[in-house]
């Protein structure tokens, strides 16, 4: 399966506006937006230095590895999640129609992180 195959079966739920796989360097891999949807190829180096950031207050606080960073917007959430795959590592970027649905959409991702995981190694 390749990453714009599983991408577009993340975005088929209505609770996802967009969705993004970010590489290391910032760069928006491949995306998939829904009309009304927020423009997600110019959020990927933001994204990126949200990780690090993260990953850096997790490392201050040892609480461990980041799971998941959640930004809670007027307009809907944007979930972040780390995608190790290999040598690299990704960030799956989810734009969301409203923060009720974020349990769903953490199913979601759990769901298909194997497949992305997969399609890029």
């Amino acid at each position: 399966m390749s990453i714009n195959e599983v991408l577009e079966r993340i975005a088929a739920d209505e609770s996802v506006l967009a969705v993004a796989l970010v590489g290391e360097d910032g760069f928006v891999i491949e995306s998939v937006r829904k009309e009304g949807g927020a423009d997600v190829d110019f959020v990927g180096g933001a994204a990126t230095a949200a990780m690090a950031s993260s990953r850096a207050l997790a490392d201050h606080l040892q609480k461990g590895e980041v799971k998941e960073v959640m930004v809670d917007y007027d307009e809907g959430p944007m979930l972040m999640a780390p995608l190790p795959a290999g040598d690299s590592e990704y960030t799956l970027v989810m734009i969301i129609n409203n923060v009720q649905n974020l349990g769903k959409v953490r199913f979601l991702l759990k769901k298909n992180q194997s497949d992305l995981v997969e399609a890029l190694t």
